[in-house]
């Protein structure tokens, strides 16, 4: 089991730790993106994770094609940003442990998180991580400063 820490780049671990909005990108029945916008967390098993309901579309995505891409942008540098193309694990969340340290994390009380039926957690399996910082000048002259690829 892999930790997510320690495969980021080092410059760019802050955007995994930090409470920041992802963006998940999923596989629709018709082969096209459908991206929306998540939290995670790096469980204390290294792994990145999130959560999902299973009336959610981006959990009949996952359940069809686990191939999926977890998109995070530094809010202080967008142009500073760090991509997880993963293959996800859906397990079933009975106790709602992964909305509970969301939520925590997010700055919720994890308390007050309502015990749901059909909650699962995403656990990511990153195939490739992918870290960029452009600048506005190499955006414009077509240069690319990406890390992983």
């Amino acid at each position: 089991m892999a930790n997510i820490l320690s495969d980021a780049p080092e410059g760019y671990r802050d955007l995994l730790e930090n409470t920041l909005t992802a963006t998940l990108t999923t596989v629709d029945p018709d082969g096209h993106p459908r991206s929306t916008a998540v939290w995670y967390v790096v469980d204390d098993d290294g792994q990145l994770k999130g959560s999902t309901n299973a009336s959610l579309q981006q959990y009949k995505d996952l359940r069809r094609n686990p191939n999926c891409c977890l998109f995070i942008i530094d809010f202080s540098n967008p142009f500073r940003t760090i991509e997880i193309r993963a293959t996800a694990e859906l397990t079933e969340d009975l106790e709602n442990v992964t909305v509970r340290k969301l939520a925590q994390k997010y700055g919720l009380d994890a308390s007050k998180a309502p015990l749901r039926k059909n909650r699962f957690t995403i656990i990511y399996h990153p195939r490739q991580l992918l870290a960029r910082r452009f600048w506005a000048d190499a955006i414009l002259l077509g240069q690319d400063t990406a890390s992983g690829e």
